[in-house]
């Protein structure tokens, strides 16, 4: 379950960082990119610790703020090119990553002796 978990937060990760390199637009430069890369990876990573060791509320954020970047890619499924393939690879992505958060959280034990 872990492993899963893991692979799918990696996943998603790459998926992002591709689609922002390959559909950004030919007008921007290199370091236009590197900035809208830091502004969605970071968030992201800050929750790398909570993939890595499966805690409950951490999970559940992260589902939260991929439920936000699923809005995004949502809105760039109208768009045209490579733009559009992307998003609709974001979004399996995204999704792939909140089924596999729900089914960690659904794992971790509950009540009063759950850490």
């Amino acid at each position: 379950m872990l492993l899963y978990l893991r692979s799918s937060y990696v996943v998603y990760l790459i998926v992002l960082i591709l689609s922002t390199i390959v559909a950004a637009p030919t007008a921007s430069n290199f370091q236009d990119i590197l900035v809208i890369l830091a502004l969605q990876i970071i968030p992201l990573l800050l929750f790398i610790k909570a993939v890595w060791h499966k805690q409950s509320y951490g999970l559940l954020a992260l589902t939260l703020l991929v439920l936000v970047y699923m809005g995004f890619s949502t809105m760039n499924c109208f768009a045209v090119g490579l733009k559009q393939v992307f998003a609709f690879i974001e979004l399996i992505a995204a999704t792939w990553l909140i089924l596999a958060c729900s089914k960690a959280v659904k794992s971790l034990p509950r009540g009063h002796g759950a850490v």
